[in-house]
């Protein structure tokens, strides 16, 4: 299935985290131990079939499942990513061009050049190093060209 995928230019979008939410607020959804135990155990398989299909040469994009739900934590997706095999920077294409081919917007979508949405993140330090820092140090977002949260102005007026 993987190599035809890879051959027909698929998309393959495993929103892996949405398992681990589940599971780790299983009181919440009134999940018993048996749920937790087949979501943490789908979450493993998921993430071996991400590994395969990187390794396979397919298109991976990020997805989070994030629809009434653990809005705020979708970039996790990120981690699980680089899990599996993929570079931090593999990973963040999976979120930004990647993504942007797969919805057919790669001229208004998924890079910082002229003409394109203005939707921005800054973060402390090097996501390129550490993945992390996309997932628990972003300091700046902008939407639309509006800037909607500066962690940075709280932080020097403190």
């Amino acid at each position: 299935t993987l190599a035809e995928m890879r051959r027909r230019g698929t998309y393959y979008v495993p929103t892996v985290d949405h398992n681990r939410y589940y599971a780790e607020h299983a009181k919440e959804f009134g999940y018993g131990p048996e749920v937790v135990k087949n979501l943490n155990e789908f979450r493993e398989r998921n993430l071996k079939t991400v590994r395969r299909a990187h390794e396979a040469g397919v298109r991976i994009a990020m997805g989070s499942d994030a629809l009434f739900t653990m809005c705020g934590e979708n970039t996790r997706e990120l981690g699980w990513f680089v899990k599996a095999g993929m570079t931090p920077t593999e990973a963040l294409a999976s979120a930004t061009t990647t993504a942007a081919a797969l919805l057919g917007k790669e001229k208004d979508l998924g890079a910082v050049a002229p003409g394109f949405y203005a939707d921005l993140v800054a973060v402390e330090g090097d996501p390129l190093k550490n993945i992390d820092v996309v997932i628990d140090h972003v300091v700046w977002v902008m939407k639309g060209g509006v800037v909607v949260s500066d962690r940075t102005a709280k932080q020097a007026t403190k």
